[in-house]
């Protein structure tokens, strides 16, 4: 069975493109899912450690090829064309971005990332629709970015593969294709977190993630009784516009010094010679020198080397069934966040104490790059009709706003097929 965004697109397309172009081929349809990210959150670009997990929702496409080489695309939910050519690429994309939507800047990324990878494309028309919350920190830009590959993967010259044996590119290529097709959509420098999660989504599974080695495993995260439960602030940002790339030049700068202070406190450590990243700062290090750094490096540094091991310490949990610890560990994340990364906000504070004082709700936090979005509670199933009627009568009280409550499930990653 399709996706429901799937299906939802596949009949929209007659009525779209109604006719005007000779296509060639059979109607098909692609898609990928938006991602919750358990817990590990800003570690990615600092060679870190993630733990997310593929959600059941999606961001699909349904098209056809088209006889020349011009994309056209329709985007549901913001009642909008865009068009461009795929003549001239990656020489023209700033040119062309210019001239786009927001949305379909991400897709032309994509796109330009691919003919730089060596991917012939044809030209397609398509309707994209997703039931992905946007800009509400489950990664709906990663779920489009990936979507669109496996789009490409049907519209292709001689088409290419994904992530089966012998495939032209595998599921992390993919990944860190759409990764670099974000950062020129965009402007922020974003690590691979979001389109990984996309990429290896698995029912059932959770994946941890080693954002410098690129290897990764599956671990079992399918508690009938224990679902996810995602709740939107209402607050939209735009990570180039706020502090991401501030955050991410801080942890650098920390990194830096850290490699400086340790070097001259210890002339014969091979090691400290060897640091690239927070990630190969360990607690007790930074402990012993973490006091050197001036503010606010050191406490984004103190946040990144303590998120890594709140995620190892997961991954060892989650073995266990230790599902209560784990959410301890969710309440030390978003504190973390708030108070020494200092990229939450008001409104996710909020909807986290809210949910704090609820029985039954094991652990929550900001989930995404921060500034609004989403927040993300591990709970019972029993709490749940608590936790909302909860959310629904004190959030509009202390915020002024509405919160719009998920409840997801690990699910699969992306796919695509041919429909007539």
């Amino acid at each position: 069975m399709l996706p429901q965004p799937a299906q939802a697109a596949l009949d929209q397309f007659p009525m779209v493109f109604s006719g005007d172009v000779d296509y060639t081929g059979a109607t098909g349809t692609a898609w990928a899912p938006g991602r919750v990210n358990l817990i590990g959150e800003h570690t990615d670009y600092n060679d870190g450690f993630v733990l997310p997990v593929a959600v059941d929702r999606v961001i699909a496409f349904a098209g056809r090829v088209r006889g020349d080489h011009v994309v056209r695309l329709w985007s549901t939910h913001y009642q909008e064309y865009a068009q461009f050519p795929l003549e001239g690429l990656p020489a023209t994309f700033e040119r062309q971005r210019e001239g786009l939507p927001g949305w379909a800047r991400y897709i032309l990324g994509v796109v330009t990332e691919l003919v730089r990878s060596g991917v012939a494309l044809m030209g397609f028309d398509a309707v994209i629709d997703s039931d992905v919350p946007l800009g509400g920190g489950m990664s709906s830009s990663a779920a489009l970015e990936v979507a669109t590959a496996q789009t490409c993967a049907l519209f292709s010259e001689g088409s290419f593969t994904i992530g089966v044996e012998a495939a032209t590119l595998t599921p992390m290529q993919v990944a860190a294709i759409c990764q670099r097709a974000e950062q020129i959509a965009s402007g922020v420098r974003c690590g691979i977190l979001d389109q990984a999660a996309s990429c290896l989504g698995r029912p059932g599974k959770a994946v941890l993630l080693d954002c410098r080695s690129l290897e990764y495993r599956y671990l079992p995260f399918d508690a009938p009784n224990l679902p996810l439960v995602v709740i939107d602030t209402g607050v939209r940002r735009e990570l180039a516009s706020s502090d991401y790339n501030v955050r991410r030049r801080e942890c650098e700068e920390a990194t830096a010094l850290l490699r400086e202070i340790m070097l001259q406190r210890e002339p014969g450590n091979e090691a400290a010679q060897s640091i690239a990243a927070l990630r190969d700062i360990t607690q007790e290090q930074f402990y012993r020198y973490g006091a050197l750094l001036p503010e606010p490096m050191r406490k984004r540094a103190g946040y990144v080397i303590a998120e890594n091991a709140r995620v190892l310490q997961t991954v060892n949990l989650l073995a266990m069934g230790s599902y209560e610890e784990v959410g301890m560990l969710l309440w030390l994340s978003h504190a973390g966040l708030r108070d020494e990364y200092e990229v939450s906000c008001y409104e996710l504070d909020t909807l986290v104490i809210i949910a704090r004082h609820v029985e039954g709700v094991l652990g929550g936090r900001m989930m995404g790059g921060g500034f609004g979005g989403c927040t993300v509670n591990l709970a019972y199933s029993e709490a749940i009709e608590a936790l909302s009627r909860a959310v629904e009568q004190e959030y509009p009280l202390r915020t002024g706003r509405q919160a719009r409550i998920d409840i997801c499930r690990a699910a699969g990653g992306p796919g695509n097929a041919w429909v007539m």
